[in-house]
């Protein structure tokens, strides 16, 4: 039965058509988040039912709305954006491949290099071309791409460190992606979220709070912090670029359900390409997944440090990977 919570948030956040549920994932982060107020606070309206209960949430709601600063309202936003973005996925159809074409995913990422006393963000772009038949042989190519950004110490220091040098570039290639001979057999394979394979894609339940649970259950024990990992395994997932649209977006409704996920940066620039960062910060990092609402297009991710490190100041970015998608005519050619 609707009430007038349902109502408040529905006017505040108008929930995609055709998602019976999202309502209710925005309900339950705020309902949450309210719960978890002092027992004092609670006790001062002792006799509301809940009907005017849920009209005082409802106006508080819209009262931090003009405010712009707690919790209850980041959490919502944070479900508005995710449900949105899933709404624009299942709109989506993924461009098929036509018979012997690729599928072509440009990974470009930035990764720190560590040695003692220095500390260089290095530049690479991992380039693949995934048959229309993902059993068939795949193409890869690494490349350095040269860029150098000195975090820490000094060009000297950076140099006798080896952070420097630049790697010659690496074409491999391997069916169901096997590139390397430890892989195994990835065509059979039960694959992970960091290797999604045909298998474990077909596996994944699209029922948001199913695929939360999975997602949870994978994650445990892994990590510095366990809401944390929950979104780093999903951004592992996403960056692949082998997800379909309707699995897309339903990992975007199963975040809505991280309690401590919030919205980072509003206008976020990754790799020339601006979306919305949705991150949580702990052990001393801001991991963030950027997205682009409008289209529910997984830009990509970056991991910022939340304090200082070693000389390193809190705010410096350590680690990017932006990803673009294509269909090409043969293994080596370039997006168009």
């Amino acid at each position: 039965m609707t009430d007038e919570l349902d109502v408040a948030l529905n006017d505040l956040y108008p929930v995609p058509a055709g998602d019976s549920e999202a309502l209710g994932r925005v309900r339950a982060r705020v309902l949450a988040a309210a719960q978890e107020q002092p027992v004092a606070r609670r006790r001062r309206w002792p006799h509301l039912s809940l009907a005017a209960a849920a009209a005082v949430l409802s106006v508080a709601v819209v009262a931090v709305v003009v405010r712009g600063d707690t919790s209850e309202v980041a959490m919502v936003e944070v479900a508005q954006t995710l449900n949105t973005a899933a709404d624009a996925q299942i709109r989506t159809r993924d461009e098929p491949v036509p018979d012997g074409w690729y599928r072509y995913i440009s990974t470009h990422s930035l990764s720190t290099g560590y040695s003692p006393g220095a500390a260089v963000l290095v530049g690479t772009r991992d380039e693949r071309w995934v048959p229309a038949d993902p059993a068939g042989e795949w193409f890869m190519l690494r490349t350095d791409t040269g860029e150098r950004t000195r975090l820490l110490g000094t060009e000297k220091q950076a140099a006798e460190a080896g952070l420097g040098v630049r790697s010659d570039p690496e074409r491999l290639s391997g069916r169901c992606g096997a590139f390397y001979p430890d892989s195994g057999d990835l065509c059979t394979a039960a694959g992970n979220w960091q290797g999604p394979t045909t298998r474990f894609i077909a596996g994944l339940p699209r029922d948001p709070r199913r695929l939360y649970d999975r997602l949870r259950t994978d994650a445990e024990g892994r990590g510095q912090d366990p809401d944390q990992e929950v979104l780093v395994y999903a951004a592992d997932a996403l960056r692949s670029g082998l997800l379909p649209a309707d699995l897309r977006a339903a990992l975007y409704r199963a975040l809505a359900y991280l309690p401590t996920l919030e919205i980072t940066e509003r206008t976020a620039t990754l790799d020339g390409r601006t979306g919305t960062a949705l991150g949580v910060t702990a052990a001393g990092e801001q991991r963030e997944i950027v997205i682009d609402p409008a289209t529910g297009t997984f830009i990509g991710e970056r991991q910022r440090l939340a304090e200082d490190r070693d000389g390193i100041p809190a705010g410096t970015v350590i680690g990017s990977s932006a990803v673009r998608y294509d269909t090409v005519k043969k293994p080596w050619e370039h997006a168009r």
